[in-house]
Formats: structure tokens, sequence, C-alpha cells
């Protein structure tokens, strides 16, 4: 079992992350390997696809020759492991504690404006 430290050191060295996922309604693993700057490999899910369209590569959970010729295409090709890699790290700074938070706030903000614009009127 890794400790958390480890997993971030490992993820920083990794070029590419795969997750076959057949369910996974977010993927933390996911994001913290985006995050590191890995390029994204996941299975082919309707979750993963919502989450990280344009940002990975997708492939049938159980297609096991499609996974080997993706894995082996994005090892050959820098250039696009480049940038799946950035399309990856930009996508996970979107789910930030600090956008979370924004979000929060901006939530609760027009909550509250529509409920004192209701005891107005």
């Amino acid at each position: 079992m890794l400790t958390p430290g480890d997993m971030a050191e490992r993820l920083g060295h990794a070029a590419i992350f795969a997750a076959p996922a057949r369910y996974e309604p977010f993927g933390l693993g996911i994001l913290e390997a985006a995050a590191s700057g890995c390029a994204l490999v996941l299975g082919d899910i309707v979750s993963l696809r919502e989450t990280w369209a344009g940002a990975a590569v997708f492939v049938p959970p159980d297609d096991k020759a499609g996974w080997h010729a993706s894995l082996r295409e994005l090892i050959a090709d820098s250039d696009r492991r480049r940038h799946l890699s950035e399309a990856a790290r930009q996508r996970a700074q979107s789910f930030s504690r600090e956008v979370m938070a924004r979000g929060y706030a901006a939530l609760y903000n027009e909550l509250l404006g529509g409920a004192e614009r209701r005891e107005v009127a």
C-alpha cells in the first residue's frame, strides 16, 4: 500500500495513467493523475467521458487489444502525450477547492439574493 506522498511522487514521474474502469462516478485517482501531468487513457464510460472529454483517450473497458494499441500509440507519440497531459492538467484545475468554493459562494449569493427579492415583493 502506497502512502499519499509515495503515490504523489510516482504520479509525478509517470507519463501515462490508465484506468480501465467499468464504473467510476468521478475518479479521484484520475484527478490526481491529471493534476500531476499524466496523459489519461480511460475506460469509455459515460461518467468519465463527461468529465474528461477532450483531455483523454477512451477505450472500452473490456477491449484488451484496444488498450494495448492505445497505450502503445501514446507511448510512441510524445507530441500527443504532451498535448493530452496538458489538457488533463488544465481540466484538473477546474476541479480545485478554490473553484468549488467560488461556485458554492456564487450559488449561496444567488439563493440569498433570490430570497430577499421574494420577501420585498
